[in-house]
């Protein structure tokens, strides 16, 4: 039996809309910086393909036209150093006798409407592997790194996902209606509202560290504790699109949950680490 205990929890809540699994959240998951966890969500989904379980060996199945997606889970770690999630889930959908339920893995599927409640352990490190009998389960699982290796494997290609995510941490409670000042003084403005709402406090919070650590700018190299060595190509808000040195493929990150670190320059060039915070 393994076990881990994490006192360093996030709580990660995305929206996809016209887009691919795994390909999506894979990359939403990168982009937060999400190497262990845990997956809860629900939706519609459509041109899936699902693998099962039987006394015969794994099997897959084409799932065409739209299924609903009654309950999805699975666990998030890593394989050969890039970002893994497992998608298993309970199906739903009106047939012509009647409504059919059945469970499986999501391989790939369209996703015309997804949430997706992502539980982030940051100081908990986890590895991801097929069991014999065909599911993908998390191997192993201890107390994360202090200082994360680079990954040696290759990359799982990614593509920009469609969502709106927002980033729920351990804020002070609100006051009580009955404890707010004079109802005299002057209301902050209310917040813009879009398809999410309020803008995230994800960004509000990055606005406030800007002064406490420097963002490398474009031109600027850095050292990424997940992607290794790698080249800015762009640097706005709290995005980076760095330029993997391994195979040139341009990946973009948030610098949120990250410690950026500045090392000494190199051939006249700034360069920086990028470390999970802890």
């Amino acid at each position: 039996m393994s076990r881990a205990t994490s006192s360093n929890v996030r709580h990660i809540l995305f929206r996809f809309d016209d887009t691919d699994l795994p390909q999506a959240l894979v990359g939403a998951l990168r982009d937060e910086v999400v190497t262990c966890g845990w997956i809860r969500g629900s939706g519609v989904i459509e041109d899936a393909e699902v693998a099962l379980v039987s006394a015969s060996g794994p099997t897959r199945r084409r799932l065409a036209g739209l299924v609903q997606v009654v309950g999805l889970e699975g666990s998030v770690g890593l394989v050969d150093g890039d970002v893994s999630c497992g998608l298993r889930a309970l199906f739903s959908r009106e047939t012509d006798l009647g409504p059919e339920t059945f469970a499986g893995e999501i391989v790939r599927a369209r996703v015309r409407a997804l949430e997706v409640l992502v539980t982030a352990l940051d100081d908990v490190d986890g590895e991801r592997a097929p069991h014999p009998d065909g599911p993908w389960l998390l191997a192993r699982i201890g107390p994360g790194r202090t200082e994360p290796a680079a990954p040696s494997g290759p990359t799982i290609s990614r593509e920009v996902p469609a969502a709106i995510t927002v980033t729920v941490s351990n804020v002070a409670p609100r006051p009580h209606a009955t404890a707010v000042a004079d109802a005299s003084a002057p209301r902050p403005a209310a917040p813009p509202s879009g398809p999410g709402g309020a803008i995230p406090p994800r960004l509000t919070r990055f606005k406030a560290e800007e002064a406490e650590q420097p963002v490398p700018e474009a031109g600027d190299h850095v050292i990424h504790f997940m992607f290794g060595r790698c080249e800015v190509v762009k640097s706005e808000d709290d995005r980076l699109h760095l330029r993997m040195g391994k195979d040139g493929k341009v990946k973009e990150i948030a610098l949120e949950m990250l410690r950026v670190t500045p090392l000494p320059d190199e051939d006249g060039s700034r360069v920086y680490r990028l470390d999970r915070k802890m």
